[in-house]
């Protein structure tokens, strides 16, 4: 990383801004802060919602004091195509070849609408074989996300998702020693990625996406119990899926639930039959927060311990980590884009 740029996750319900500095395997957080991404604004085409994104943008950055220019930024995972393959060692020319030639397996769109990243995560020399990370985003997109930067008078330094952004996060600072595999869900809004993570190497094996996120359960809850959108978020985050409760939120959302576990564990079971390792445990991320009790819900359920990456071990406590305790399974993305 460099200490020259911040990261901006820009995601459909929330945009997220963060700097730190990280040194000695600890992060130092020093601002932190969130403000509502203009409605619709990933599908919306108009050039009014470009700019009214990035008044929100140039608010939050004034809001937190940044003196920086240079900004990582970060989509969902929702706004992309990724895909992890395994390639013979080619020169550039011929893997950037392979992977158009590849293309349309994974991205439902023509070559030419998208703007390709291509990453090596992986050389086995013994084999002469890499292991690549692919992910593809609208042209579209991408340039709706800068354009609203550069009008915020920013630099976009650098655009990823964010399994990009969290397969960094924790191959540089979450990486742990031992066997078998982790399991991780970043619970997003629109949809959820679920991220199969090698223990050895602390890199991302498998990934895929399920149209079940914290936008569903929104609406559940202001469906059946005639909510503002307002209150329906203040049940969710105060409520969940404790019991005895004034609202009985885990009847309402059980089918969304059951599609998720169901989803969870057919990966699990895929993940198996695949590398012969079992989940050993699981880490939720993203909206995870804003639903209490979420992780507790997917240990009762699936049987495996589970966990919100609060990240409290690899933080320097100072008053922005103290704040923002709660919620920083929120920001992991934004944490992971400055570690760029």
């Amino acid at each position: 990383m460099t200490d020259s740029s911040f990261a901006i996750d820009i995601n459909e319900k929330y945009t997220r801004i963060v700097d730190l500095t990280y040194k000695n395997g600890k992060i130092d957080l020093s601002c932190m802060g969130t403000e509502n991404t203009i409605p619709n604004f990933f599908s919306d085409d108009t050039e009014k919602s470009i700019e009214n994104q990035s008044e929100i943008i140039s608010k939050l950055y004034a809001n937190l004091k940044i003196v920086k220019k240079n900004a990582n930024i970060i989509i969902p995972d929702s706004q992309s195509f990724s895909q992890i393959l395994e390639f013979a060692k080619l020169n550039e020319k011929e893997l950037l070849s392979a992977v158009r030639y590849q293309s349309d397996q994974f991205i439902p769109m023509s070559i030419e609408e998208v703007v390709l990243d291509i990453e090596i995560m992986k050389e086995d020399k013994q084999n002469k074989k890499n292991t690549i990370l692919i992910v593809a985003s609208p042209k579209k997109t991408v340039d709706r996300v800068e354009k609203a930067i550069e009008m915020a008078g920013l630099n976009p330094e650098s655009l990823e998702n964010e399994m990009s952004s969290f397969g960094r996060l924790f191959s540089e600072v979450l990486k742990q020693q031992g066997s078998g595999t982790y399991l991780v869900l970043n619970f997003g809004f629109a949809s959820s990625s679920i991220y199969l993570i090698d223990t050895q190497t602390s890199l991302i094996l498998l990934t895929r996406t399920i149209k079940v996120g914290y936008d569903l359960f929104l609406k559940e809850l202001k469906f059946n119990f005639e909510l503002q959108e307002s209150k329906a978020i203040e049940v969710l985050r105060t409520i969940g899926f404790e019991k005895n409760a004034s609202y009985d939120t885990s009847t309402i959302v059980a089918p969304l639930m059951k599609e998720l576990m169901g989803e969870l564990s057919k990966f699990m079971i895929f993940s198996k039959e695949k590398y012969a390792l079992p989940v050993s445990k699981i880490f939720v991320f993203n909206y995870s927060s804003n639903i209490l009790s979420f992780e507790k819900k997917i240990s009762e359920v699936l049987l495996l311990h589970t966990e919100a990456l609060y990240l409290r071990e690899f933080l320097v406590n100072n008053p922005v980590s103290q704040s923002f305790s709660t919620d920083m399974p929120s920001y992991i993305c934004a944490i992971g884009g400055v570690l760029r």
